[in-house]
């Protein structure tokens, strides 16, 4: 048994005044596969951005967050988020890969950690979509380290998308990222089911706005596939 953190109750991603919500405690072998009910893994390194994908997705701060690329997510954290007010959606944010002994997780045990969760999630038939984060200015090369981890879980069974995160002063756009560098995506071999160039940066409000549409997209169309 795999356990992990989890808000109280479902909230709407309907945009709307910041509000916290307070964790408790509950576990995976919960039933998890449910007809009405979409699951999504959020998986990448440290500090790239997985806690604030929820709460740009939830529209509130229901997930803690790091000033700067340090990650803070220990453990697995669950989050059921009504997305566009319509869409029941299970989001597991997990603990950060590629920190050093001294990070908040060391490398090699939130890698077990990964494992274990998409092993368990897998044998329960609950995973319909892995969100692979990764910030905008990592060498390419550097991702197909953390790809290969995912990838090897699930094969072909669960479709993977990349979101890219921090891109709020990428220019001229933030889809331009994925122009730049699709190329040597293919080249070392990692296919994405989607992608989504985004930011979470609330000064950047335009942009948010666009990555907050571009990341429902990507729950939309799995939705739409698993049934």
């Amino acid at each position: 048994m795999i356990a992990m953190s989890s808000p109280t109750g479902s909230q709407s991603s309907d945009p709307s005044p910041h509000r916290s919500a307070g964790p408790n405690y509950t576990a995976v072998e919960e039933p998890l596969h449910r007809t009405d009910t979409c699951n999504i893994v959020i998986c990448g390194e440290a500090g790239s951005g997985k806690s604030s994908l929820v709460n740009l997705i939830a529209g509130t701060n229901m997930a803690v967050t790091s000033p700067d690329a340090m990650g803070c997510t220990t453990g697995t954290s669950v989050y059921d988020i009504l997305v566009r007010g319509t869409s029941k959606v299970k989001f597991f944010d997990t603990a950060g890969l590629d920190e050093g002994s001294e990070g908040a997780v060391p490398d090699k045990k939130a890698r077990r950690m990964l494992r274990e969760l998409l092993q368990t999630l897998m044998e329960q038939g609950g995973i319909h979509l892995i969100m692979y984060c990764v910030r905008g200015q990592k060498t390419i090369r550097t991702l197909r380290r953390n790809y290969e981890l995912i990838h090897s879980q699930v094969k072909k069974e669960v479709p993977i998308v990349l979101v890219v995160t921090c891109l709020e002063s990428y220019k001229p756009d933030m889809e331009e990222w994925w122009r730049v560098n699709e190329p040597a995506i293919s080249n070392l071999g990692m296919t994405f089911a989607g992608h989504a160039c985004i930011t979470t940066a609330i000064s950047h409000e335009a942009r948010r706005a666009h990555s907050y549409d571009a990341v429902c997209k990507l729950i939309e169309r799995c939705r739409m596939s698993a049934r």
